[in-house]
């Protein structure tokens, strides 16, 4: 049952990677980033404007 690997040897295995030397991993990498990036200026932008609404409205009230 756990007898081993059927492999006797390692001799010329290789490794096939997905967009090895490509662009593909850059244009991911940045689209990723971008993504991040523009979440957080997003949520600061309306953070921002949820407060300065909540001041207005505390200011009316007084």
């Amino acid at each position: 049952m756990f007898g081993g690997s059927p492999i006797e040897s390692w001799e010329g295995a290789a490794a096939i990677y997905s967009y090895a030397g490509s662009g593909g991993v850059h244009l991911f990498l940045w689209i990723s980033v971008l993504l991040c990036v523009g979440t957080v200026v997003a949520s600061i932008i309306a953070e921002n404007r949820a407060e300065a609404e909540a001041k207005r409205l505390v200011e009316e009230q007084k």
